[in-house]
């Protein structure tokens, strides 16, 4: 059989000529369909949380790659997760998502007309694909490093929990009773009974004609599960889960993981042929809109060829004059670190205050324009993502007044657009890593490698656990001497840039600070620097405000906040709570009190 060979493009962003998939909303969940004229339909079931949010761009490009191909295929979130309806510590029906996953399946299949559909499934879902191909016959499965067992799971998600405290100030035990909380994501005690009851070890052999398992490197439970759906008679292949480690390890530095892709869609098309040949077929007209307690929320696509997702939410029917735009933080897609920019969106709602969520190209669920660079990160690109976005809330629903809010590299565009587009009224820029980039620093290496100062380095080299790593090897002498070195130059480039003037990099780069707070400044546009106490940002506004940061009273605009408790990302549920309150009272006045 002859199997076409979809290239993706430019670090598998996606396919070109593919249409972007139709967001939709179905029984309040949220969908994404990739139309194609095939007789072979798929469901992709997406794994939680974390893992979640390091795959949300290669299940988007798995399911453009597979409409390529000629396979109608829909993804969809959850119910309490994502854009879904429902607050995930709420929910409690214990079959909700097993039940959602079926009534997936008859949305396939009414949208697609197949006569067969596969299902996919990675991390929890790949264990909810077994359990619906126990149930209903299916013409294949896929496992993506699957759950084998939901009690695991959890002991797991446990574990990493109490592992990445450091970074992520909460306990599994700060979720609703009986439930758990990893990594400020949610799951109830209802969700996490149903995570329990799922067991491909002891479920009925799964009802598929040809199945394929993408085994984890080195990972015993997968072997075990090959083992087991064998002794249990099933015919099964197997390919290595190629990347895996660098796809699901961090969701800003995931790479995805594109050999990996084209091996499951080349078993599926040898498998199961397309009838049709055609890259996608006209899309259907689709509901997009759910109304929740206290808000409205519209899936939408706009910009040109519709290549930007976003999820609008305000309160209902009330038509909006001011409105947040949340940018992404690194390459959390829309929904945020820990759902955190749903709750706040719809909270806002609650109190009259609209919003949009946006994906900006090359994140999520929207591509990069033609020929860009796939780091979109710190560049001025991402400018015209913003402005795509305000023309949207501007020209379909008469918003007068603008706010942009983003946190770490959402917050340095933030500041940026608020400069560049008139149109923007204010900006709550959170835990900045920088309020100016260095056009000559590599954006891939300083994302690797953290820029410290020189005083953190002081204390490091003090610090015991440091020394051991030196002693060990485990952290190369080289390293820290290059970082070493470069927190000397910065900090001596600094001390001399009022004698070396243009030819100090730090003085160039604070005529570009001192331009671009003054614009806003004279322009009236109100600006909130918020931050968690400690964290590393601040020591960018030291640099360019002075270490007490009283520069920043050369600009009445301005004020800094401080959040305890805190840290980088927002785990903690008081630290969110905080932020909302913030973010009300900014949108209400127009700025938020100074406690810094």
């Amino acid at each position: 059989m002859n199997v076409p060979h979809i290239e993706l493009t430019e670090r598998a962003d996606g396919v070109a000529g593919v249409a972007p998939a139709q967001p939709f909303v179905f029984d309040g969940l949220a969908g994404f369909f990739h139309a194609a004229a095939g007789d072979t339909a798929i469901l992709l079931l997406s794994p939680w949380g974390y893992e979640e949010l390091c795959s949300r761009k290669t299940y988007r490009m798995l399911g453009e790659m597979l409409a390529a191909r000629g396979y109608p295929t829909l993804r969809f979130d959850y119910p309490a997760t994502g854009n879904s309806a429902g607050k995930s510590a709420e929910l409690d029906n214990e079959r909700a998502w097993r039940d959602a996953t079926r009534r997936a399946l008859e949305e396939l299949r009414t949208l697609s007309a197949a006569s067969r559909v596969i299902v996919i499934g990675q991390g929890i879902g790949g264990a909810l694909a077994a359990d619906l191909a126990s149930e209903a016959e299916m013409a294949g499965l896929v496992l993506l490093g699957p759950v084998s067992q939901g009690r695991g799971y959890l002991r797991e998600l446990a574990a990493w929990t109490a592992m990445t405290k450091p970074t992520f100030l909460v306990d599994a035990s700060d979720g609703p009773e009986g439930g758990l909380m990893a990594g400020g994501f949610v799951l109830s005690a209802a969700t996490a009974n149903e995570f329990r009851a799922l067991n491909i070890l002891k479920a009925p052999a799964p009802r598929a004609s040809q199945i394929l398992l993408v085994e984890r490197p080195h990972h015993p439970g997968d072997a075990k599960l090959a083992a087991s759906l064998e002794e249990r008679g099933a015919s099964i292949d197997r390919l290595p889960f190629e990347g895996y480690v660098d796809y699901v390890s961090n969701p800003t530095l995931s790479i995805v993981p594109a050999a990996t892709l084209d091996g499951v869609a080349s078993w599926i098309a040898a498998r199961f042929s397309a009838t049709a040949a055609t890259p996608s077929r006209d899309m259907p007209s689709l509901p997009a809109t759910f109304t929740g307690p206290d808000y409205e929320q519209t899936l939408v696509r706009f910009g040109p060829a519709g290549m930007f997702f976003g999820a609008f939410t305000k309160a209902p029917e009330r038509a909006p004059t001011t409105a947040f735009l949340f940018l992404n933080s690194g390459y959390d897609h829309s929904i945020g670190w820990g759902r955190s920019t749903v709750d706040f969106a719809r909270a806002l709602a609650a109190a009259g205050i609209a919003s949009l969520r946006m994906d900006v190209a090359g994140l999520g669920e929207s591509r990069l324009w033609p020929g860009q660079a796939p780091q979109v990160l710190y560049s001025d690109r991402q400018l015209d993502d913003v402005r795509a976005a305000v023309d949207w809330l501007v020209g379909e629903h008469g918003v007068e007044r603008v706010l942009l809010v983003g946190r770490c590299s959402g917050a340095y565009l933030a500041l940026i657009a608020a400069q560049a587009d008139p149109r923007i009224k204010g900006a709550v820029a959170i835990n900045t890593r920088r309020v100016v980039w260095d056009p000559d620093e590599d954006v891939e290496e300083t994302l690797r490698e953290p820029i410290q100062t020189l005083e953190t380095y002081r204390r490091k080299m003090v610090d015991r656990q440091m020394l051991k790593r030196l002693v060990t090897g485990d952290l190369p002498l080289s390293r820290v001497v290059r970082r070493l070195h470069g927190a000397l130059s910065r900090a001596l480039d600094r001390k001399l840039a009022p004698v070396l003037r243009g030819y100090s990099r730090h003085f160039r780069l604070g005529r570009i600070v001192k331009k671009r707070f003054g614009t806003l400044r004279d322009r009236g546009v109100p600006v909130s620097l918020v931050f968690c106490e400690g964290d590393r940002g601040l020591g960018d506004i030291a640099a360019w405000f002075g270490d007490d940061f009283s520069g920043l009273r050369a600009y009445s605009n301005v004020t800094l906040s401080m959040i305890e408790g805190a840290d980088h990302n927002l785990t903690p549920p008081p630290a969110r709570a905080e932020v909302l309150d913030l973010l009300v009272r900014f949108a209400t006045s127009g700025t938020s009190p100074n406690r810094g």
